[in-house]
C-alpha cells in the first residue's frame, strides 16, 4: 500500500508539471521562406480558433493564451499555410513558402452574390463609427523612424573582378557601402493632439538626422497616418484614390474573400481588393483584414493600382483595440516608396518609414484656445533630446546596419559641413541666399514679361542672423526691352508673434499692371510664378509709397489696413494713339482674407502651407480714394471680394470654382477701374491659369464686374492606358461687367465693357509627357457668345501646360 501511495503520488506530480510545462505564451518572427523578408499582418491562429493575432509590421508576434497552446497556424495571402506543434519552445520563427498560384477566383453562393461584397457593406455601413473622427478628442505619442537606401536592380554574376567595366567597379562600390550603412536615416518623436471638429496639433519633441548635428525639420507620419479607406477619396501621396470602403464600391472594384479565420469570438476576413477590369477610375489594390467586432479594418495593405504612376508607393496600416471604448486605433504604419527612372551605379534607391503609436488617450482635456493654425511645429530643444528618451519609444534597438549610419554618416557631416549646407537650401526654399547677416531675393534676380523682356536685377533682406524681430531690404532691376530701371526698398517689424502682427514701409519705382486686381494675402504660385504677369504688354510705370499693418485677427482670419500714395504714368495709349495723362492717388485700404480650417506646419525653419484642403477661402477688400489728402485727385469708393472652393467627388474628381467681383463708385481714374482680366498673347501660347484664356488683357473695361472660373479635373477616368494617361480637365470661364462711371480720359467707343457677357470653354490634357515630379500637356480654349471674333479661328486657342508637384 505506501508503495502504490507513492506510485500515485509520482503519477499526479507528473500530470501536474505536464501541465505546467504546456505553453501558453509564445513569440516569433515570420519571414518569406524564398526571401528572408519579413511578413506583416501574417494570420495566426491558436488551437483552431480559439483565439489569434498577426504579426506587426516587422513580421513579430507574440501570443497569450488562457488555455495550453497545441498549436499555431500561419497563413499569409500568397503564402501557403503553415501548422505548428509547439512543445516547450517559447520562440518559434516561422518561415513561410511563397505558392504560385494565383488569387483565387470568387466563390458564388447560391444566392449568386460574391461572400466577399458582404463584408464589404457591412464595414461600409459601420465607417461612420470606426472613424477617428466619431471621437470628440484623443493624444497619442508616435516613434517615426525614415530609411534611405537601395537594392540591387539586378543580381549581376561577376565572374572575374579583374576584368571589371568602370561601371562595374562603381556598381561594387556602391554595393559595398550598402552593405555597411544605409543612404540616410532619421528618427522622430512626436505628440499629436486632435479635438473636434477639425482641430489638430503635433509638436515633434525630438529629432535626428544623420550627418547633422542641428537638424531644423522632422519626420511625421503625415501621408500614412491621414489616409484613411473610410474617407471616400483618401489622400494617398498628393493622389485622390477611389476607397474600396466607398458606397458603391462593390461595382467599382473586384473583392475576393481570401481567408476567413476565427479568432475567440471574433472572425477576421481576409479580402483582396483591385479595379474592376474595364473601370477607369483612380484606384488601389491590396488587403482588407475587416474584423466582425464592429465591423472595422483591423489591417491595410494599399497600393496604386494605375500603370501610370511614376512611384510605386505601398502602404500599410494595422489596428487595435484600445482604451475603454475599446476603439479600434491605429498603431503602426508602414510607407515604402520607389520611383523607378532613378538609378544609383546598378541599385534602385527607395525609401521607407514605419511609425509606432503609444500613449493613445481616446479622453483627454483639450481647450481650442490650445490649437492654432500652425499645426506642425518642432520644440526649440528637439535636436538635443539625450539617446535614452529615442530609446524608450524605439519597438526595439537600433540594428548594427543603422548605428554604422549615424556614426559614419555625421563624421562626414562634420567634415562637409552638412548643417551649413542645410541653412542654405532653407534659405533657397524661401528663395533666398544668405551671406553673412543678408539674404539675397531670388525673385529679384531673372524675370520675364511682354513689357519688360528680359529683366536682371539684385535684391536682399537682412535676415535673422541680424535680427528675428526686423527686416530691412530693396532691390533693383533693368528691363531690357522697355530699357528701364526699377528699384525699391522696404523695411518691417514684428510686433506680436502669436498674432504674426507685422508694420511694414514700403517705397519703389516699378511697373504694375493697369486695371489689375491687388488683393492682400494672395497665395504664392509655387517655383512658376504668376505666368499671367508675362503676357501682359502694357504696364504703368508706378511710384509707391505705403504703410501697413497686417497680423491674424483670429485664428482662419487675417487683416491688413494700408495708407499708400502712387503715381501711375500708364503706358497704355489713350484716344489716337496719345499717351495717357498720369495719376495721383492716395488710398486707404482694408483687407480681409479668411479661409477656415487652412494650417501651416514650421519645417525647415520657414512656415510652410499645409497640402490643400476642401475649406472655402475668401477675400474682401475696401479702397478708399482720398481727394486732397497727400497730393490725391481722386475721391471714390471700390469694393473687391473673391470666393475659392474646392469640392472632390469619387466619381467626377475636382471641382474648382473662384467667384469674384468688384464695384468702383466715385470719380476714379481708368487705372484703378477693372480691366477683363484676359491672359492671351498671341507671343505666349502658355496656359497661365489665371484670367480668361482667349481674352486679351486690355482688352474690356469695367466698373463693376462678375466672374466665374470653374474648373472639373476628371483625372485620368476618361483617359487611362498604358501608353496615353493624361489627366482631363475641363475649364468654363464666364465674365459679365459694365461701365456705368464713364471715363474722362477715354471716349466711349475706345473700349468695350463685358455688358453682354464673356463666355469661353476649353480642355486640358495635362501630363501627357510626365515625370514622378513634373508634366508638360496640351490646353485647346473656345471663345463663344456675345463677343465671338468674327472668324472661327480666330475663337480657337491652344495653349501648353505645365504642373510641377511643388
Amino acid at each position: 500500500m505506501p508503495y502504490f501511495r507513492f506510485l500515485l503520488f509520482l503519477y499526479l506530480c507528473l500530470i501536474s508539471g505536464t501541465s505546467l510545462a504546456q505553453l501558453r505564451q509564445v513569440e516569433g518572427t515570420v519571414r518569406d521562406a524564398a526571401t528572408g523578408e519579413r511578413l506583416p499582418f501574417v494570420s495566426i491562429t491558436v488551437n483552431e480558433g480559439e483565439t489569434g493575432t498577426t504579426t506587426n509590421l516587422e513580421g513579430e508576434y507574440r501570443l497569450r493564451h488562457e488555455q495550453p497552446i497545441r498549436n499555431l497556424r500561419f497563413s499569409y495571402v500568397g503564402y501557403l499555410p503553415q501548422v505548428v506543434y509547439p512543445d516547450s519552445v517559447a520562440s518559434i520563427n516561422v518561415q513561410l513558402q511563397p505558392t504560385s498560384a494565383q488569387l483565387q477566383e470568387v466563390v458564388v453562393l447560391g444566392t449568386g452574390e460574391n461572400p466577399a461584397h458582404r463584408i464589404i457593406r457591412l464595414a461600409t455601413q459601420h465607417r461612420e463609427q470606426n472613424r477617428l473622427q466619431s471621437l470628440n478628442s484623443y493624444t497619442y505619442r508616435t516613434y517615426n523612424k525614415f530609411i534611405l537606401t537601395a537594392t540591387d536592380v539586378a543580381e549581376l554574376e561577376l565572374r572575374d573582378t579583374l576584368a571589371l567595366s568602370k561601371r562595374d567597379s562603381t556598381y561594387l562600390k556602391m554595393r559595398s557601402l550598402l552593405q555597411n550603412q544605409h543612404l540616410f536615416l532619421l528618427e522622430s518623436i512626436t505628440d499629436y493632439a486632435f479635438l473636434q471638429p477639425n482641430f489638430t496639433k503635433e509638436t515633434i519633441l525630438a529629432t535626428r538626422v544623420s550627418g547633422l548635428q542641428q537638424p531644423s525639420f522632422g519626420v511625421v507620419a503625415a501621408e500614412a497616418r491621414d489616409f484613411s479607406v473610410y474617407d471616400d477619396l483618401p489622400v494617398f501621396f498628393g493622389k485622390r484614390y477611389l476607397s474600396p470602403l466607398s458606397p458603391g464600391s462593390t461595382r467599382k472594384y473586384k473583392f475576393v474573400l481570401q481567408e476567413t479565420l476565427e479568432q475567440g469570438q471574433d472572425t477576421v476576413f481576409v479580402i483582396s481588393f483591385r479595379p474592376e477590369q474595364g473601370k477607369n477610375f483612380e484606384g488601389l489594390e491590396g488587403l482588407l483584414y475587416i474584423n466582425s467586432a464592429g465591423w472595422a479594418v483591423q489591417n491595410v495593405i494599399a497600393a496604386s493600382a494605375g500603370d501610370d504612376d511614376k512611384r510605386n508607393i505601398k502602404l500599410q496600416q494595422q489596428y487595435e483595440r484600445v482604451g475603454p471604448q475599446q476603439k479600434w486605433f491605429p498603431t503602426e504604419l508602414d510607407v515604402e516608396l520607389t520611383v523607378p527612372q532613378i538609378s544609383l551605379s546598378g541599385h534602385q534607391p527607395y525609401a521607407r518609414m514605419r511609425t509606432y503609436i503609444t500613449n493613445i488617450n481616446l479622453s483627454p482635456t483639450l481647450k481650442r484656445s490650445e490649437f492654432g493654425v500652425v499645426a506642425l511645429k518642432q520644440e526649440p530643444n528637439a535636436n538635443r533630446q539625450p539617446e535614452s528618451f529615442f530609446q524608450t519609444y524605439r519597438p526595439d534597438s537600433l540594428s548594427e546596419l543603422e548605428q554604422r549610419t549615424y556614426t559614419r554618416l555625421d563624421s562626414v557631416g562634420r567634415a562637409q559641413k552638412l548643417d551649413r549646407t542645410i541653412r542654405t537650401m532653407e534659405y533657397l526654399l524661401n528663395k533666398q541666399i544668405p551671406i553673412g547677416p543678408l539674404s539675397l531675393d531670388l525673385n529679384r534676380v531673372l524675370k520675364f514679361s511682354d513689357f519688360e523682356g528680359l529683366r536682371l536685377g539684385l535684391g536682399a533682406h537682412t535676415n535673422e542672423r541680424l535680427s528675428e524681430r526686423f527686416k530691412i531690404g530693396g532691390y533693383w532691376g533693368y528691363g531690357f526691352k522697355d530699357d528701364e530701371a526699377k528699384y525699391g526698398a522696404d523695411a518691417s517689424v514684428i510686433l506680436s508673434q502669436p498674432m504674426a502682427l507685422q508694420l511694414k514701409a514700403v517705397y519703389y519705382e516699378d511697373v504694375l499692371e493697369t486695371g489689375g486686381h491687388r488683393l492682400a494675402f494672395e497665395e504664392e504660385r509655387g517655383l512658376l510664378g504668376n505666368l499671367r504677369r508675362a503676357v501682359l504688354p502694357e504696364m504703368d510705370y508706378t511710384t509707391h509709397k505705403s504703410v501697413a499693418l497686417r497680423g491674424r485677427v483670429q485664428r482662419y482670419l487675417q487683416a491688413q489696413v494700408q495708407l499708400r500714395q502712387e503715381e501711375r504714368r500708364p503706358t497704355l495709349l489713350g484716344q489716337e494713339n496719345t499717351a495717357l495723362p498720369e495719376f495721383d492717388l492716395t488710398e486707404a485700404v482694408i483687407s480681409f482674407r479668411y479661409a477656415p480650417g487652412e494650417k501651416y506646419m514650421q519645417q525647415f525653419n520657414r512656415l510652410m502651407a499645409m497640402p490643400q484642403q476642401e475649406h472655402p477661402v475668401l477675400w474682401l477688400q475696401y479702397t478708399r480714394g482720398i481727394e486732397g489728402f497727400l497730393d490725391g485727385d481722386y475721391g471714390y469708393n471700390k469694393y473687391e471680394t473673391r470666393l475659392q472652393q474646392l469640392f472632390r467627388h469619387r466619381t467626377f474628381g475636382e471641382s474648382s470654382f473662384i467667384l469674384a467681383a468688384g464695384l468702383v463708385a466715385g470719380n476714379a481714374p481708368l487705372v484703378t477701374r477693372f480691366n477683363g482680366y484676359g491672359s492671351y498673347n498671341p507671343e505666349y501660347k502658355v496656359y497661365t491659369g489665371a484670367g480668361f484664356e482667349t481674352m486679351q488683357p486690355y482688352e474690356f473695361f469695367s466698373d463693376r464686374y462678375a466672374a466665374l472660373f470653374f474648373s472639373q479635373n476628371f483625372g485620368k477616368r476618361l483617359f487611362n492606358t498604358r501608353f496615353f494617361a493624361p489627366d482631363l480637365v475641363a475649364v468654363t470661364n464666364i465674365g459679365i461687367g459694365s461701365m456705368d462711371e464713364s471715363l474722362q480720359e477715354l471716349p466711349e467707343n475706345s473700349y468695350t465693357s463685358m455688358r453682354k457677357g464673356f463666355f469661353e470653354s476649353g480642355l486640358l490634357l495635362n501630363n501627357i509627357i510626365s515625370s514622378p515630379f513634373s508634366g508638360i500637356g496640351v490646353g485647346a480654349f473656345y471663345r463663344y457668345g456675345p463677343y465671338a471674333l468674327e472668324r472661327e479661328k480666330d475663337n480657337l486657342r491652344i495653349k501648353l501646360t505645365a504642373t510641377l508637384l511643388f
